[in-house]
């Protein structure tokens, strides 16, 4: 075998790079255009060898003076000793031949080679890597060895090849070239190399686009699962990215979570702000990692941030300008949220921290500390109340500072400083110790149940080793029952390690704490969060309430959520209530309890929250609330959908896969119209007054199932409008009345079958109620008195009957005296009297009770 030649290549991490004109030239050039593809393993020597020239071991200086002088490009050949073969390089042997005054050849072609002594061969393995040889070969020559240029490699056969010393070093050299250039977990190209190619860029024919993708929460990996699990994170999304780039893209990890793509030709904005979403998709993908401890596999849901630098055109930028408006953007896109795309803007320079931003915000860590130290906060506490009836049954704990130099600080500055300095043990542990000593003042409201305190948990906090211990020490310093605490976690405590947090979380619970899972649907949320820890109590994040009661996603989204918590056995409660109307959409969902400024804004601790603590209620607006839903969301058995104005379908319950066949995806996108009747459609079509009453209120219509049947829709149909009154959506409840419908039409079968049977039969027949008032004649019984059914409406059976006859008729038709046939007369139209046989029966309804009485009248 022989070295495979260096030629150009393009680096892992790109695909068919354009090469740049006028490169200039050093050893960075070199190692940019070399063949650098990433090996799987290290090279080894088997790669680098050229077969052996063997000769006998009895060989004389003579005999191989004449094979080197045959074979001018032979430079070694091998002596095969049997145990102990010797490599004789030709720079060796001429020198040997030549000797010190030049009559070397003389003296020495008629000894063998062996007795020349020729070097000590360096052997080894085939499988031996190529640094391990180059290794011994400096070795070797620092001793003084300077003509040792080859070395033997024996195959794992037993047969002998050479590698060239030079061969070896000019691998090694590539391997240190790629080493320098590129990530050695991900194999990706690195800083270093994306820095050469925006050089380069910068020749080319436009302004390149750089993406800059900074993981989200990725620290929690680190910190919850080890280093070995964020590698594993690393190493997929490095995947993950070369897959979703284009073909010429070069694909780069910069440092630790944050890596970069570069494309090869400029892009437009919505270009290049579709390929970063894609980015964003691919990361929002849960990672499934192994626990360092126990190997068990998990899933890690993180998410990314992405910022671009460059687009067509742009104005070219140096390399460094480029690396730093990316970074700029890149943090406009996790100050929006994370998991977001940013783009470039001279107004981010304007943005950037400058000299007195960063003193500004050490001199507020230095008065957080000293605030935290000498108790100078407040806690400001916020009710909760049960739904429907407004009654406050405990309050959620919210620090607040009001610091002498800078003012009152908003918690959303001054908590996330916190979390960032470490600050936030200190100040939760204060928080939780004072809302625990306050609350066990308060008295027992009317219900006869102590009011609650919730205590917010950071996940800092939580990792800590004295968690429990501060816990314990809090309720028993401040003599408050466990059952009144309520510590409430948030999705990112968790979602880094469920098998831990929800470890620590039972051990909370065993005390008798309550636990409740904080803004839930602010992050990535999932089902395994709820089945999985061990809370009590799951808040719904504010995001969703704000608009529940206008946007049916998100009421659709939040009901789930109430279904999926309360079959999970939990409870919930909805965080930033403002509106009566929001309230009241959320009690027709079943939400247990909510919190926000419809109940009340926080307050210190006072003789007002006292009283408010044990009042009955505090929301009035709910007193005259008839508990209707403002956005009629149906219920499991109903099907919900949600259209366009022009009803094409935008949503569609779960439902809709047993009422229609259909899966909700394959609902969406398709005309309601598509699933009507072929004769109510038409219907509609042709009466627009029939088709508005469907399209704003209640109508029973016909839909055609997946199979062909037909299916009964009782349906509630709503438009929702905007302010100016422009139709939004449209909004429909339908429930299955299919069996109501078809038992009525049954129904309405047997009766018309009786009526059929009752007014065509030969013989005479009459129903009577129980004050023996005709409800129906026959024909036949008409005939028989000589006059017709509509003269014989509403007649009493007496006063068809002779005098002297009516008391054993009255028996037979109202008393019940125990007869049920009966020899009598009746009259007839003409004044005459008709003998006739009677025989009756009693109808009763299920509960046994006589209703009416029918019988059979036949002439004598």
């Amino acid at each position: 075998m022989t070295a495979a030649p260096v030629t150009s290549a393009t680096p892992a991490g790109a695909t068919a790079a354009t090469a740049a004109p006028s490169l200039p030239e050093g050893v960075l050039q070199v190692a940019l255009t070399a063949e650098l593809t990433r090996p799987e393993s290290q090279v080894l020597l088997a790669e680098l060898a050229q077969p052996a020239r063997l000769v006998p071991p009895t060989a004389t200086m003579a005999s191989l003076d004449a094979v080197f002088r045959r074979d001018a490009g032979l430079r070694w050949v091998v002596l095969d000793v049997p145990g102990q073969p010797v490599l004789v390089s030709r720079s060796w042997f001429e020198l040997a031949m030549t000797g010190r005054l030049g009559y070397g050849r003389l003296l020495m072609q008629r000894r063998t080679v062996v007795d020349a002594a020729p070097p000590e061969a360096l052997v080894f393995p085939a499988d031996c890597p190529v640094g391990r040889a180059a290794a011994a070969v400096i070795h070797r020559r620092s001793g003084g060895d300077d003509l040792l240029d080859a070395v033997l490699v024996a195959g794992p056969d037993g047969r002998l090849s050479v590698a060239p010393v030079t061969a070896v070093f000019e691998q090694l050299a590539q391997q240190y070239a790629y080493q320098a250039l590129h990530d050695p977990l991900t194999g990706l190209p690195n800083r270093l190399f994306l820095v050469e190619r925006l050089r380069q860029a910068e020749r080319g024919p436009g302004p390149a686009v750089l993406f800059v993708i900074d993981l989200d929460r990725f620290k929690d990996v680190n910190d919850h699962l080890g280093h070995t699990a964020g590698d594993q994170v690393l190493v997929e999304f490095a995947q993950r990215l070369r897959a979703v780039a284009r073909s010429g893209d070069l694909v780069v990890r910069l440092t630790g979570d944050e890596f970069a793509v570069l494309t090869e030709a400029p892009l437009t904005g919505a270009q290049s702000t579709a390929l970063a979403e894609r980015m964003v998709l691919t990361a929002a993908a849960p990672f499934v990692v192994a626990d360092e401890e126990d190997g068990a596999e998990q899933l890690v849901s993180l998410g990314a941030s992405v910022g671009v630098a460059g687009s067509a055109g742009g104005p070219s930028t140096s390399p460094d300008a480029l690396l730093h408006q990316a970074d700029l953007a890149v943090a406009r896109a996790k100050s929006l949220g994370r998991g977001r795309v940013a783009h470039f803007g001279v107004e981010l320079l304007e943005d950037v921290e400058t000299t007195d931003a960063v003193r500004a915000r050490h001199r507020m860590e230095r008065r957080l500390r000293r605030a935290i130290e000498t108790e100078d906060l407040q806690l400001h506490y916020q009710p909760v109340v049960a739904l429907p009836s407004g009654q406050v049954t405990g309050v959620e704990a919210l620090a607040r500072w009001d610091d002498a130099e800078l003012g009152r600080v908003a918690p959303d500055v001054f908590i996330p400083l916190a979390e960032r300095t470490g600050l936030v043990v200190d100040l939760g542990r204060w928080v939780l110790h004072t809302a625990c000593r306050e609350a066990a003042g308060w008295p027992i409201g009317p219900s006869g149940v102590a009011p609650t305190v919730a205590v917010n948990v950071s996940p800092v906090q939580l990792a800590q080793r004295g968690f429990i211990d501060d816990v314990t020490r809090a309720l028993s310093d401040s003599g408050l029952a466990a059952d009144r605490l309520c510590l409430e976690i948030t999705e990112t405590a968790a979602i880094t390690d469920l098998t831990a947090t929800a470890a620590r979380l039972s051990q909370v619970r065993d005390l008798g704490v309550r636990l409740a899972l904080d803004d839930f649907g602010a992050g990535h949320s999932a089902l395994s969060l709820l089945r999985g820890l061990p809370v009590h109590l799951v808040k719904i994040d504010r995001s969703f309430i704000e608009r529940v009661a206008s946007d049916t996603a998100d009421g659709v989204l939040v009901r789930l959520v109430i279904e999926a918590a309360h079959s999970l056995g939990r409870r919930v409660c909805a965080e930033g209530v403002e509106t009566a109307e929001q309230a009241q959409q959320l009690i027709a969902m079943g939400c247990d309890s909510a919190q926000g400024w419809l109940f009340g804004r926080p307050e210190e601790a006072s003789p007002r929250l006292t009283g408010l603590l044990t009042s009955r209620a505090v929301a009035e607006p709910l007193a005259g609330a008839d508990g209707g839903p403002v956005l009629p969301l149906g219920g499991n058995d109903e099907l919900l959908l949600v259209t366009t104005p022009d009803r094409v379908i935008t949503y569609a319950s779960a439902s809709s896969g047993a009422m229609l066949g259909w899966l909700p995806q394959e609902l969406v996108g398709v005309s309601v119209g598509r699933f009507l009747h072929p004769d109510d459609l038409a219907r509609m079509t042709a009466d627009p007054a029939l088709a508005a009453r469907y399209a704003q209120g209640q109508g029973v219509h016909r839909a055609v199932h997946r199979d062909g049947s037909v299916r009964w829709l009782e349906s509630d149909t709503r438009q929702l409008t905007d302010a100016d009154g422009t139709v939004r959506e449209v909004l429909s409840v339908s429930r299955d009345v299919t069996a109501t419908v078809e038992a009525r039409r049954a129904l309405a079968d047997s009766e018309a079958m009786f009526r059929h049977a009752f007014d065509d039969a030969p013989i005479g027949m009459t129903l009577t109620r129980m004050d023996g008032r005709l409800l129906r004649v026959n024909k036949a019984f008409a005939a028989l008195l000589g006059t017709t059914t509509d003269a014989l409406a509403d007649r009493r059976v007496l006063d068809l009957t002779p005098a002297g006859d009516r008391a054993a008729v009255g028996g037979l038709f109202t008393e019940f005296i125990g007869l049920t046939e009966l020899s009598t007369r009746f009259l007839h139209a003409d004044g005459s009297e008709v003998p006739v046989l009677v025989r009756v029966s009693v109808v009763r309804d299920a509960a046994g009770e006589p209703t009416s009485v029918f019988a059979h009248v036949l002439p004598e």
